[in-house]
């Protein structure tokens, strides 16, 4: 039950950046408040419509690229459910790629 109300959480904020975000590739040590995510694809249409968006709010930071594709071996949250009004959420990424053209 925790972890399908982590899921869905994570559906509605970096959901729509990545594919494949499902319980297969979530890993939750829910009490320690650690929560992993492995071997996400990044979803190249959304990310390159939030580029163009931002483009247009502030054209001095105009993104002179568009992805193509991307991917992350690991996201990694760190949750202080103890604490989660006075200390932050981490949030953390490794095995970042992207592929970018002009």
């Amino acid at each position: 039950m925790a972890k399908k109300a982590i899921l869905e959480v994570l559906e509605s904020t970096i959901g729509k950046y990545v594919h494949n975000l499902d319980s297969e590739s979530l890993n939750v040590a829910i009490w320690s408040g650690k929560i992993e995510l492995h071997s996400l694809q990044l979803d190249t249409h959304a990310v390159n419509s939030e580029l163009l968006r931002r483009a247009v709010d502030a054209p001095n930071l105009a993104c002179p690229f568009k992805v193509i594709e991307g991917s992350f071996d690991k996201v990694q949250l760190d949750v202080p459910w103890a604490r989660l009004t006075s200390r932050p959420v981490v949030f953390r990424a490794s095995g970042l790629y992207v592929f970018v053209e002009p």
